[in-house]
């Protein structure tokens, strides 16, 4: 607690008890009551923001700047007068982008779980929910590298929630807790930071373990997998996509794993291996159930995906029979050419449209690479993405 904090809070308290005297009930009312018709929607109810306002006075946290507006509409005093120079950290539950994803109570409620843990409850926990599906659709909007600070941060706070909570909240908790700290590892993969991502897959993989997650245990050891290969220890690669493969028939890790270890495959020039590894992934992707999916397999829900995934592959065996080039360039279009437009300039398919660059230069097509090239140069400049810009660059 700094002691910024604790000078403001104790000024605010000191407002509020000077004459006519409120309590605390009473000025959470009259902040509801000065709000605009534009922003009651996105302040909090009487008796959360009863409890902020007690948090706010013991110089916990401090009001963040909807909030300071409103205690200065309430008592009349400047903000510079109540708050001083003091500068409110942005919300660690609502990164920029992030908005209408659940409500001004659930936000102030995740604050106060995180400035007192024990508070966490069953409410937390589907919040918590909520916010990760949002910011995994965000990413596709935004790329990965502005999420991964307030994934950072999320984090910390999440795990110490996790060190006061029992049953019967426990169990719920460590499934989310353990799919953001996955969510975080994929972040980090994404961009080049691999010792970060294997520290965050480390972490779920402890939580997934406390409640006998098998599935996200099988995917966590899977995306380590992929971080061998991104280190050339495709030995690793291969054992932990086998392990990935331990989850149940019929999911979209499973195959994904499949087409993994076909890639490790790809590497190593074993086409046969490449062959029977590829159709048996194209056998399984037509039996998974996206009903039955786990929240993070909405990825590989997008049309097209495994298509990508198969075409990767072939360009892999590319580089060394050309033949193969036909094939990769095949299954890459067809998964591109599926995706909406929004889907299509995102991160995640600028890497697949890098790849069938790579198809076309394999093929000796120069004109096709361009045409691609251009195409991945507009999704670099409007996402600032360092990890495609290098693969930009090494096209030119």
């Amino acid at each position: 607690m700094s002691a910024a904090r604790k000078i403001i809070g104790a000024r605010l308290r000191e407002i509020r008890e000077a004459d006519p005297y409120w309590s605390r009930g009473d000025l959470a009312r009259l902040m509801r009551t000065t709000a605009t018709p534009e922003e009651l929607p996105h302040v909090a109810h009487v008796p959360p923001l009863t409890d902020m306002i007690k948090q706010w006075e013991a110089g916990k946290h401090t009001p963040g700047p909807r909030y300071r507006r409103l205690y200065a509409r309430v008592t009349g005093k400047p903000e510079a007068d109540l708050f001083g120079t003091d500068q409110p950290a942005p919300s660690v539950w609502r990164p920029d982008g992030l908005n209408g994803s659940f409500t001004p109570d659930d936000e102030e409620r995740l604050i106060l779980a995180a400035a007192r843990p024990v508070r966490t409850d069953m409410v937390v926990v589907r919040t918590l929910a909520t916010i990760l599906a949002a910011q995994r659709r965000l990413e596709d909007s935004i790329g990965s590298a502005p999420l991964i600070a307030p994934t950072r941060a999320q984090l910390a706070a999440i795990e110490d929630m996790i060190g006061e909570a029992r049953a019967p909240v426990r169990g719920e908790l460590l499934d989310v807790a353990g799919q953001w700290a996955q969510f975080a590892g994929w972040l980090h993969t994404s961009n080049e930071q691999y010792s970060d991502a294997l520290a965050c897959f480390g972490r779920a993989l402890e939580w997934a373990t406390e409640i006998d997650d098998r599935h996200l245990i099988g995917s966590v050891l899977s995306w380590r997998g992929y971080i061998a290969e991104r280190r050339g220890q495709i030995g690793s690669m291969i054992g932990l996509s086998q392990a990935g493969q331990r989850v149940r028939r019929g999911t979209a890790d499973r195959v994904t794993a499949l087409y993994q270890e076909a890639r490790a495959r790809a590497l190593l020039g074993e086409a046969t291996e490449v062959d029977r590894l590829t159709e048996t992934a194209a056998a399984e992707a037509e039996e998974t159930q996206p009903a039955e999916a786990r929240p993070w397999e909405y990825y590989y829900e997008r049309p097209g995906i495994f298509g990508l995934e198969h075409g990767l592959i072939y360009r892999i065996l590319g580089r060394t029979d050309r033949s193969q080039n036909a094939t990769a360039v095949e299954h890459l279009n067809a998964g591109l050419n599926v995706l909406s437009a929004d889907m299509r300039s995102s991160e995640w398919a600028g890497a697949f449209l890098y790849q069938l660059a790579l198809a076309y230069r394999q093929a000796e097509e120069p004109e096709e690479v361009m045409r691609v090239v251009e195409e991945l140069e507009r999704i670099v400049n409007r996402l600032r993405s360092d990890p495609l810009r290098r693969r930009l660059d090494a096209l030119r």
